[in-house]
């Protein structure tokens, strides 16, 4: 009797465990006003391409807020973006997808994570130059393509399911924002 006790604990704890999931959002990384590269081994990922910024302190040298809509319309008050400038027309930038795409991929060291089950981001559009916006999410396991999906972004976050099957652990996950705009990330969430 003893003994199935035991176990039905022991695996209810594990079932639990199995199914904790992480929220990552980049309040832990401070205020600032000035966008800065995601550090290397945040939450136990590597980022490219990806800065962040406390969107309601951000004005460029002349005073005029240059954030998007996309910007202030989410969860959090700390948000990470890419494509930016370089992707954004008013700016003089062209789309390039080497430059506009967001990389989060497995980490290295002891703390970071060697593979990771994307859940849902909530996301938004950043700055767009030709009114619509649209992100294409990739999957990849060492890679090898694993799922693709695209997703049409407004200026209010939004939560999409990154969960597809064959999606599976992957080793990296890339965020291809349409030609002109950028995207916004909020919160990601893992398994």
């Amino acid at each position: 009797m003893k003994r199935a006790l035991l176990f039905a604990i022991t695996f209810l704890a594990l079932a639990m465990f199995a199914s904790a999931q992480t929220m990552i959002d980049f309040a832990g990384l401070g205020p600032t006003n000035t966008p800065l590269a995601v550090p290397e081994n945040y939450a136990g990922l590597n980022w490219s391409g990806i800065d962040y910024v406390s969107p309601m302190l951000w004005t460029y040298t002349n005073g005029t807020t240059e954030t998007g809509a996309g910007f202030t319309n989410g969860p959090q008050v700390m948000v990470a973006f890419g494509g930016g400038p370089l992707c954004y027309k008013k700016h003089g930038g062209q789309s390039v997808k080497n430059v506009c795409s967001i990389t989060i991929a497995a980490g290295v060291g002891p703390t970071a994570l060697s593979q990771f089950t994307p859940v849902s981001v909530d996301i938004a559009a950043g700055w767009t130059s030709d009114g619509a916006q649209s992100v294409t999410v990739q999957a990849y396991s060492d890679g090898n393509l694993m799922g693709s999906q695209k997703f049409d972004l407004a200026a209010q976050a939004q939560k999409f399911t990154l969960v597809f099957p064959n999606w599976g652990p992957i080793t990296e996950l890339k965020f291809i924002p349409s030609p002109g705009g950028s995207v916004v990330l909020y919160v990601l969430e893992l398994q």
